[in-house]
C-alpha cells in the first residue's frame, strides 16, 4: 500500500505542467478608460492607457496624442486638451438637464464613444466621524440627500500624515559652503500621502430615506506612524446611477473578494465605452458623471488616549552611535564627509561644534514623504 501511494504520487507531480494563461501571452492592447466627468470648480480628467500581460511589471503604456470629445445630448461639443503622459482635460461647465458621452480617437486610428449617461448631482457629505479602541482608529462618512434621487454613492478617499525625524538640520552644504537652512529647506518634518484603491459603494434603495449613517470606510492602527503626530483623511463623494453602481459593484467583487471558495467567482464586466471601428474589441473602464463633493478632517495624537507606535528612527536613538562632531574651523574635516557619496547632512549644537548624522536619522525625505507642507495643513 506505501509504495502503490508513492507511485501514484510520482505520477502527478510527472503530469503537472505550469499553466501559461493566453493573456500572459499575448498583449492584445485593449484600450484602458480612466476618469468621469464632473463640473465646475473641479476639472475633468482622464488617464488612457493600453493593457498589458499579466506578467508585465512596467509602466502602463500611454495612449498618446488622442483625441477626446465631450458631448452632451443637446449639441454641446467639448475638447479635452492633452496634458501629457496620457492624461487629457479640461474645466467643463455641465448640467444635470444633459446627458453626456465622450468620443476618443487614438493615434493607431482606432475611434472609441461611450454611451450617453446621466449627470447627477451629489448630495454634500454631512460629516466624516471617527472613533478609537485599543488597536485602531476607525472613519466613518455620513451623508443623506433629502431629496431622496441619490440613493447609489461612491466615495474615494486619500490620506496624508505628518512625521518627523530624530534629528533636525539646521545647515546645508551648497556650493563648498555651510549654509544655513530656510524654514522652507527643513527636513525634520514630512508629509506622506496615500490614495488607497479600494471600491467604496452603498446603496439606500431598500430604505425609505436616502440616508446614509456611520458607513465605515477606513482604520488606522495604532502601531503605525500615521498617527504619531498629525493625521488628516480627505473623503470626495460621487452620486451614481444603478447602471453605474452595477458596474462598480462587479468591479469590486473582480478585485476584493476572490482568492477562497465562497468568495463571488469571477464574471465579465460590461463596459459603456465601445470601440467603433472594431466592436469586436473590449474596452476597459466605465464613463460616469457628477459632481463631486468632499470633506477633510484632522486627528491630532493629543486627541487619543493612547498609541503603540515606535518610531523608525528609533536606531538613531543612540546618539554616539549615529553623528561626528567637528569644529568650524576644521574645513577640511567638514568637507571631507559632505563630499562623500552619502552626503551627510549637519545640524548645530549650542556647545559651537558641527555634527555629521546619517542621512537616515536625519532627513525625513529618506522615509519617502515630502518637506513641502501641504497649503491645507493646519
Amino acid at each position: 500500500m506505501k509504495y502503490s501511494f508513492i507511485f501514484f504520487w510520482l505520477i502527478c507531480l510527472a503530469c503537472r505542467q505550469y499553466y501559461e494563461p493566453p493573456a500572459l501571452k499575448h498583449n492584445l492592447n485593449f484600450l484602458v478608460v480612466d476618469g468621469f466627468l464632473t463640473s465646475s470648480p473641479d476639472s475633468t480628467l482622464f488617464r488612457l492607457t493600453y493593457t498589458r500581460n499579466l506578467n508585465d511589471t512596467s509602466i502602463p503604456v500611454p495612449a498618446l496624442h488622442a483625441g477626446v470629445l465631450v458631448e452632451g445630448d443637446q449639441n454641446t461639443v467639448i475638447s479635452l486638451n492633452e496634458i501629457g503622459n496620457g492624461r487629457y482635460g479640461n474645466l467643463l461647465f455641465l448640467k444635470t438637464s444633459e446627458k453626456y458621452r465622450i468620443t476618443i480617437s487614438t493615434s493607431d486610428g482606432a475611434r472609441y464613444q461611450s454611451d450617453f449617461v446621466s449627470f447627477k448631482q451629489t448630495p454634500s457629505i454631512d460629516s466624516i466621524s471617527w472613533k478609537e479602541d485599543t488597536s485602531k482608529v476607525s472613519f466613518y462618512i455620513n451623508t443623506h440627500d433629502p431629496q431622496n434621487a441619490t440613493r447609489f454613492y461612491r466615495w474615494q478617499f486619500e490620506e496624508t500624515w505628518q512625521y518627523s525625524t530624530y534629528l533636525n538640520s539646521n545647515f546645508d552644504y551648497v556650493g563648498g559652503q555651510l549654509i544655513q537652512r530656510t524654514p522652507d529647506q527643513q527636513i525634520h518634518n514630512c508629509w506622506s500621502t496615500i490614495k488607497p484603491s479600494t471600491i467604496l459603494l452603498r446603496s439606500t434603495s431598500q430604505l425609505s430615506k436616502d440616508v446614509v449613517y456611520q458607513f465605515y470606510f477606513n482604520s488606522v492602527p495604532k502601531t503605525t506612524e500615521k498617527i504619531f503626530i498629525e493625521y488628516s483623511v480627505l473623503v470626495r463623494q460621487y452620486a451614481l446611477t444603478q447602471d453605474e453602481f452595477n458596474y462598480w459593484t462587479e468591479l469590486k467583487k473582480n478585485s476584493e473578494q476572490l482568492g477562497t471558495l465562497f468568495d463571488a467567482q469571477p464574471s465579465q464586466v460590461t463596459s459603456n465605452i465601445h470601440c467603433l471601428s472594431d466592436p469586436t474589441k473590449p474596452v476597459m473602464g466605465y464613463l460616469c458623471a457628477s459632481t463631486v463633493e468632499q470633506k477633510r478632517i484632522f486627528v491630532s495624537y493629543y486627541q487619543l488616549s493612547s498609541w503603540n507606535y515606535e518610531p523608525y528612527y528609533l536606531p538613531c536613538h543612540v546618539l554616539k552611535d549615529v553623528t561626528t562632531g567637528f569644529s568650524p574651523y576644521d574645513t577640511s574635516r567638514a568637507y571631507d564627509y559632505l563630499e562623500s557619496p552619502n552626503h551627510l547632512f549637519t545640524f548645530w549644537y549650542y556647545d559651537g561644534v558641527y555634527h555629521i548624522a546619517e542621512n537616515f536619522c536625519i532627513d525625513c525625505r529618506e522615509h519617502g514623504g515630502t518637506n513641502q507642507k501641504p497649503a491645507y495643513w493646519p
